[in-house]
């Protein structure tokens, strides 16, 4: 069977070569064979984003072990004398320094939570000064010394919730112990 197969291939050899395939036909072909290598934008920003946050995250997180708590403290201003202003920087100034010597040790065992407790602490205190600065530039305005107050009382309610959260209740000291109280 393999001789008359050979034989007949041999015989009809050039009408098996005289057939070329389309051009269009290698076209496909080629296009299948060769990789399409494109750049994904979106892909190379994510991944920029990504080391940024990365990067910035780090930086925070070395300026806060290397600082330590911060301990807040009124700032007095020299340029702006409005007494209503530094009798309040006054009082929350000291109530935030109360609550930040109550909220250290109860907090020390919580690393995340004293991080982000700094971050936001931090904020706060850069919208503050841009609120001092607001307030030099549009002298006595009552919506600039409202909003003073309202982020120095941000702060206050940001520890009072840690502080609730966190401080041990005088109901939980009580042990139970085989369904018998302690």
């Amino acid at each position: 069977m393999k001789d008359k197969l050979e034989k007949f291939i041999i015989n009809n050899r050039e009408e098996f070569n005289s057939r070329k395939p389309d051009a269009k036909l290698w076209d496909k072909i080629e296009a299948d064979i060769k990789p399409k290598k494109t750049v994904s934008w979106k892909f190379v920003f994510g991944r920029a984003a990504a080391v940024l946050f990365i990067f910035i995250a780090s930086y925070i997180t070395y300026e806060f072990i290397n600082k330590g708590f911060p301990k807040i403290t009124f700032i007095k201003s020299t340029e702006i004398e409005i007494p209503e202003l530094t009798e309040a920087e006054n009082y929350y100034s000291r109530l935030l320094n109360q609550k930040l010597e109550e909220i250290k040790p109860i907090i020390t065992g919580y690393s995340t939570l004293e991080e982000e407790l700094n971050y936001d602490l931090d904020q706060l205190d850069s919208l503050y000064n841009e609120l001092k600065n607001d307030l030099k530039d549009n002298i006595a305005n009552q919506e600039v010394i409202d909003a003073m107050v309202q982020n120095y009382r941000l702060r206050i309610t940001i520890l009072e919730e840690i502080l609730s959260e966190l401080k041990p209740n005088e109901d939980e000291s009580i042990i139970k112990y085989n369904g018998h109280e302690i």
